[in-house]
């Protein structure tokens, strides 16, 4: 079975109701069309804490330091919603590499937005959703380095995948989907790493819409 074509990627709906194709809609990273996935001012704040707790507390280790910022951001409204919406592994790259972090919240913005200027919207399952991982990582390559851009683009898809999406797809196909489009992502950052925004974005929309395309999806 042909990936690409009959196993169609993560966003778009592809049921039919009334004879009428229904799209369905990407949240969580997946979450931000609309919402822009956190903003930068709330990350930028979530970045401040962490490095205000590590600055005071030099010799602690990971996991309290996690601790710590759960315990400083429980209250502030928009800013805990920001960080409960980032996976574990997320969270502990994010105390790890804060600047790093913060240069891959502006990727993902990035390729939110990116996304909906050359698809008019951010799907599920689609060539939108794989051209959105696609950009995500290519410019995290750019940004931070494709070794860093790899970590945390991994780490967003550690979570729980029983069961399936709101497309019909299981979580399983969405995670490889996922993984896979990530990896292109950063290997044409890679061959690119003087490209601007507006260039990634034409070389890798180009790419998902030829014939022959090193990503995939589930449906169209």
């Amino acid at each position: 079975m042909k990936l690409k074509k009959s196993i169609c990627f993560c966003c778009l709906m592809g049921i039919l109701v009334a004879g009428v194709p229904i799209k369905t809609y990407a949240f969580s990273f997946e979450q931000m069309a609309n919402e822009s996935i956190s903003t930068q001012d709330e990350f930028a704040k979530i970045i401040e804490i962490i490095v205000s707790i590590k600055t005071e507390s030099p010799n602690a280790s990971e996991a309290e330091i996690l601790e710590k910022v759960n315990i400083a951001i429980e209250k502030q409204r928009g800013v805990i919603d920001t960080w409960n919406a980032l996976t574990d592994s997320e969270k502990r790259l994010v105390i790890r590499y804060p600047f790093d972090a913060l240069q891959v919240n502006k990727a993902k913005d990035i390729a939110i937005s990116k996304t909906e200027e050359m698809f008019g919207y951010n799907g599920l399952g689609d060539r939108s959703d794989a051209f959105r991982h696609g950009i995500w990582n290519a410019e995290m390559t750019i940004l931070i380095g494709s070794t860093k851009a790899e970590l945390f683009a991994t780490a967003h898809e550690d979570k729980d995948t029983t069961g399936n999406e709101d497309d019909g797809f299981s979580k399983e196909e969405h995670k490889y989907m996922d993984l896979h489009n990530n990896a292109v992502g950063r290997n044409i950052g890679q061959q690119n790493m003087s490209a601007t925004e507006n260039e990634l974005a034409e070389i890798i929309y180009n790419d998902i819409t030829s014939e022959i395309s090193g990503f995939i999806w589930l449906h169209e």
